[in-house]
């Protein structure tokens, strides 16, 4: 979202509203390094908006500058990929008349080796949980031996590390009560939609 939100410029803001509290929302800027889009959090159930809301990557809401409603709920990149972001892009264009920079004309800082998920040098953020942390490097592992070698075993494996490991930290979560677990609307059910969803790509 911060090199969209910088492709768009003052044009568009882009606004980040973490519904985990100050201290998630302040992980997430610093672990994103978001400098174009507003970070920020709800404080309190109080302030939650009702009827309509998404969470993660299930899609954007979009509003005109008076605060009404253009869209409620874009697509959801885990179903459609990279034309969720197209579908937000045509939004934009339809309603406001605003288009990205074009990418080879925006003065972009350079790109680092190590931000790169694709390089050899890029590393995988900690989330604090050490079991949390080599689940993950496995899950990376097996995902990096399907690409390198797509076949039925490498997916099949791929599969089963991915599928263990989110049990293993939807119950984490559940434990630790993180995310609001048992409510319909919360970061732990939405967290738990998107490990079906990518379940469903496989």
């Amino acid at each position: 979202m911060e090199k969209w939100a910088r492709r768009y410029g003052a044009r568009v803001q882009f606004l980040m509203v973490c519904v985990d509290g100050a201290r998630v929302a302040l992980e997430f800027g610093r672990m994103f390094d978001l400098k174009a889009v507003v970070n920020s959090y709800i404080p309190s159930r109080g302030y939650m908006p009702v009827g309509f809301g998404q969470l993660g990557c299930s899609g954007f809401i979009i509003s005109d500058e008076k605060g009404y409603f253009v869209s409620r709920k874009t697509r959801a990149y885990l179903q459609y990929g990279e034309l969720a972001f197209k579908n937000v892009e045509e939004i934009l264009q339809k309603n406001f008349s605003v288009v990205p920079a074009r990418h080879d004309i925006i003065l972009i800082e350079e790109k680092k080796a190590d931000d790169d998920i694709l390089s050899e040098n890029w590393v995988m953020p900690s989330v604090g949980i050490k079991t949390m942390d080599d689940e993950h490097e496995l899950c990376e592992g097996a995902l990096s031996l399907m690409l390198l070698k797509p076949n039925t075993q490498t997916l099949t494996k791929a599969m089963e590390v991915l599928t263990e490991h989110f049990q293993h930290e939807e119950e984490v979560m559940k434990q630790a009560g993180f995310g609001r677990p048992g409510e319909k609307f919360s970061p732990y059910a939405n967290h738990v939609k998107d490990h079906e969803r990518i379940l469903d790509i496989g």
